[in-house]
């Protein structure tokens, strides 16, 4: 991109630079119907399952980042039961080859080519977005857009794009229609080099798209030191992966805002009022965070609480790796049972994310309507048990599905079940080396977003998760 260099920023037209996405030959999925056998596994531009999804000509079905400058991926020819897609067309659940270098080679294990495929009969994805920063010079996302076309009937799930925008984020309000996540939307991007810039920036009245560029930040203790405010349709990005702010992020009363790629570490727990890494409150709505991390917050590492509303995290990793602290309590949605404000408010999707050393709140919640699909829980031994997973408390209503838990005490945790309509609905969810309560406690409400289309098996989420979650993105188009 061209910049012209100021007081700690840059203004830059919006140009792709070396490393975006670019498509590769023949990356375009076919549009041929899935089939309906098939087994998961990731393969050179991701594997078609028996009878499994139709690979157009020189497509495959992952992205061109996947297989060598475009040849067809292997598994890629037509599946019994399924005609072969035509060799430019995109499928309707897929993006085509918007990723994918100029032949980029693919990542060990295939995770810049399709990456892990979709159970291939159940969904004909022919392979998730692979990470892509193993491919070529375009390596961005490679295995995007290798879903192969929609319909046909091996199922409904095309596998998750990992640029996506999900969930209660993408809906106007509880009873409300689509609503559609932009942040600044097309504003000229502006490269912040100085706190000062960003913070200047960020709590603006103006539309923005901010690119943050290094480290940022002086850091926070208790309640002072620096805390990032964020207003009404941002979008702030890390300029590549593992971008650091050190400083605690607070969104209150805005709307429309986009948070991604960005790395945050805080100080420690302790079991004193402290910033969170990240809060969000008050009339704040349509928030969508994605590929963050948010690392040994002081009082949690990610709330949302007093009546803010629809958000979506995706993609995020929360958890703690400091030793000594033990108020490793991650996410918080409302902060009392007496919250009045929160009535009929605080829905939340989680999605594609990645608990790790958390004790408890994975989430822990009141009020809402709580999705917590395709996630994945770890524990760590060096910061302590974890006790508590996902917690319906005060009168709310949670959907826990397709979840990947590992070594968690009480993985679905009823203790604190309380007030109208509380109840958490357990469904799908594998379970590994967990002790205590795995059972839900009745039936939850119902999206009224898509997800299913994307969401995998629980035995697919962990490497998944793994080998996507997190500041990984290497450069802001590689989720345009």
């Amino acid at each position: 991109m061209t910049c012209a260099l100021g007081l700690g920023l840059a203004t830059c037209a919006p140009t792709e630079g070396t490393g975006g996405p670019t498509p590769g030959a023949g990356g375009s999925a076919g549009g041929g119907q899935p089939g309906t056998a098939g087994s998961a596994n990731a393969g050179s531009g991701g594997a078609t399952a028996s009878g499994g999804a139709n690979a157009g000509a020189g497509g495959g079905s992952a992205g061109s980042g996947g297989a060598t400058g475009g040849t067809t991926a292997t598994g890629g020819t037509t599946g019994t039961g399924g005609a072969a897609g035509s060799a430019g067309s995109v499928g309707a659940g897929g993006r085509g080859g918007t990723a994918g270098g100029a032949g980029g080679s693919t990542a060990p294990g295939g995770r810049g080519g399709g990456g892990a495929s979709d159970s291939g009969g159940a969904s004909g994805s022919g392979g998730v977005s692979g990470r892509g920063g193993a491919s070529g010079s375009g390596g961005v996302s490679g295995g995007r857009g290798g879903a192969s076309g929609s319909g046909g009937s091996g199922g409904t799930s095309t596998g998750p794009d990992q640029c996506r925008a999900v969930g209660w984020a993408t809906r106007a309000s509880r009873t409300g229609g689509a609503f559609d996540v932009t942040g600044g939307g097309t504003a000229t991007p502006v490269v912040v080099t100085t706190f000062a810039a960003l913070q200047m920036y960020a709590s603006d009245a103006q539309a923005r798209v901010i690119h943050i560029d290094g480290t940022l930040g002086a850091g926070w203790s208790g309640n002072s030191g620096d805390r990032l405010e964020i207003k009404s349709n941002k979008t702030i990005v890390g300029l590549r992966a593992g971008t650091q702010l050190k400083a605690a992020i607070h969104i209150s009363g805005a709307s429309n805002v986009i948070l991604r790629n960005i790395v945050i570490r805080g100080p420690g727990s302790n079991d004193q009022q402290a910033w969170d890494n990240l809060n969000i409150e008050g009339s704040s709505k349509n928030v969508w965070v994605d590929h963050c991390e948010f690392w040994d917050g002081q009082d949690g590492n990610a709330d949302v609480v007093k009546g803010a509303d629809t958000v979506t995290f995706t993609w995020c990793i929360f958890g703690y790796a400091l030793a000594g602290h033990t108020h490793n309590l991650s996410n918080l949605i409302a902060s009392s049972d007496d919250e009045p404000e929160s009535v009929g408010k605080l829905d939340i999707t989680y999605m594609f994310n990645w608990w790790n050393g958390a004790t408890e709140r994975q989430p822990r919640c009141r009020y809402g309507y709580i999705h917590v699909v395709n996630n994945l829980y770890t524990s760590n031994a060096t910061v302590g048990a974890s006790k508590l997973g996902v917690t319906n408390g005060f009168s709310c209503n949670v959907l826990t599905e397709n979840n990947h838990f590992i070594s968690q005490k009480d993985p679905i945790d009823l203790g604190k079940q309380a007030g109208t309509g509380s109840v958490q609905q357990s469904v799908g969810n594998q379970f590994e080396s967990c002790t205590g309560n795995q059972a839900g406690s009745g039936t939850a409400f119902t999206p009224t977003y898509d997800y299913k289309s994307f969401m995998v098996p629980a035995a697919q989420v962990k490497a998944l998760v793994q080998a996507r979650a997190g500041a990984t993105l290497t450069s802001p188009t590689a989720c345009p």
